[in-house]
């Protein structure tokens, strides 16, 4: 809930307490800020890195990660990316999708746009386990403002990867019918 001062008298009392236990959904205490934007939490918790686990998966192999990624809090995001020594950028959820695919299937251009201003970090081309990509999921869910992100820096971006049945993000445009989307990868 962000309030600082309690997040501290219990990291000074964390012989007596888990510090990284886990709700029903699997969620930790250092999740919950990341996903509501609790810029303050976050880097308390960061601070006391040596104690919390902030590489945990909650159900369904989220991170925290993943959470700031889907909520949009760049400021959060941007001190993750900071921290980046600390905080696995690439990890994978059950589906095979990093945070940067999560970006770009909610369509958040934001987080996108941060994302790529560190592709030293990320791993924009990484695949899912049948070769699904960050961009062909923005094209396929007909994701316009992401997908011509994407082709701003196609330098970046492997426009014409193949997934395992040798389908480009173009073909399933095509398929799945964003006009949008089609036109911009036309042009």
């Amino acid at each position: 809930s962000g309030f600082i001062d309690v997040i501290q008298l219990l990291l000074d009392h964390s012989d007596k307490i888990e510090l990284n236990g886990r709700d029903f959904n699997g969620t930790t205490a250092f999740m919950q800020p990341c996903h509501s934007g609790g810029y303050d939490a976050v880097q308390l918790l960061l601070d006391h890195s040596d104690k919390i686990e902030l590489n945990a998966k909650a159900n369904r192999g989220i991170t925290a990660f993943m959470f700031a990624c889907h909520s949009g809090h760049k400021a959060v995001l941007q001190l993750l990316l900071d921290n980046s020594d600390k905080i696995e950028l690439n990890a994978k959820d059950d589906n095979e999708c990093t945070a940067f695919m999560h970006a770009c299937k909610n369509g958040n251009t934001g987080v996108v746009r941060l994302l790529l201003d560190h592709s030293d970090k990320i791993e924009l081309n990484a695949k899912t386990d049948t070769g699904l990509t960050a961009f062909r999921f923005a094209c396929n869910l007909g994701r316009t403002d992401v997908v011509q992100l994407l082709l701003d820096h196609s330098d970046k971006i492997e426009l014409n990867a193949r997934d395992d049945n040798e389908w480009t993000a173009f073909m399933h445009a095509c398929q799945n019918g964003p006009t949008d989307v089609v036109k911009l990868l036309l042009d």
